[in-house]
């Protein structure tokens, strides 16, 4: 298994997640959202001209940034 940034999962791929970096309060807002280590995340698709990607986690899904999925690292099989 190997660990790469939620940024970098293709389409309708799943993984799980090990770790969230970055500043607290950023690790905080990504947390109240669900982003929790352990979580199985599905990657959805990504808007016209590489804006936000939407992600299903706990049943909910929600849209970030490239930059703020660089920052979420994924386990994946």
């Amino acid at each position: 298994m190997s660990e790469i940034p939620l940024s970098q999962l293709k389409s309708n791929t799943s993984g799980e997640i090990v770790k969230i970096q970055g500043e607290l309060e950023m690790r905080q807002r990504l947390a109240s959202l669900g982003f929790i280590r352990g979580t199985t995340i599905v990657v959805g698709h990504s808007a016209i001209m590489g804006g936000p990607r939407s992600y299903l986690l706990r049943g909910a899904q929600i849209s970030l940034r490239q930059s703020e999925a660089d920052k979420i690292l994924v386990k994946v099989e």
